[in-house]
């Protein structure tokens, strides 16, 4: 089913209401925004992406997928994480790295150290905070692009 939401950067813009992902314990720092969806300005599976409030038009994070950017990003999501995700080895998942985009596009850096971690089957989602030792601010491009 096809609805209406307002967004921050696109104006009114219609979403299928099978792409809200469902964050139950909401992103950190907004524990109390629960619905997202993303959106791809740039095309179907384009980054960056928007990841927008559903009920919140003013709440919106560009997002990459860090494993375009650094091929070698892995890392180990907790017996509780994957539970609270509902995920196992049978189901598929995204991992998404929130950016800060400055004035100067070429300076945009992603967090590492906080995915988001999107369970695809059920688009339950939830933001980790990992032990492994990754940076909260990792160049997006290179330096001199």
């Amino acid at each position: 089913m096809l609805m209406n939401i307002k967004t921050r950067d696109f104006g009114e813009v219609q979403i299928d209401e099978s792409t809200i992902l469902n964050f139950p314990a909401g992103i950190i720092g907004f524990e109390d925004t629960k619905r997202y969806t993303l959106l791809s300005p740039l095309g179907d599976d384009k980054f960056p992406m928007w990841l927008q409030a559903v009920d919140n038009p003013d709440l919106c994070f560009v997002v990459y997928d860090p494993m375009e950017i650094y091929h070698d990003y892995k890392f180990e999501i907790s017996d509780e994480e994957q539970e609270q995700l509902n995920i196992n080895e049978n189901v598929p998942y995204r991992c998404l790295a929130v950016a800060i985009v400055p004035e100067d596009y070429r300076k945009t850096t992603i967090n590492l150290r906080c995915p988001i971690v999107i369970n695809l089957r059920d688009n339950i989602a939830a933001q980790i905070i990992l032990t492994e030792h990754f940076e909260f601010k990792a160049p997006v491009y290179e330096e001199g692009c």
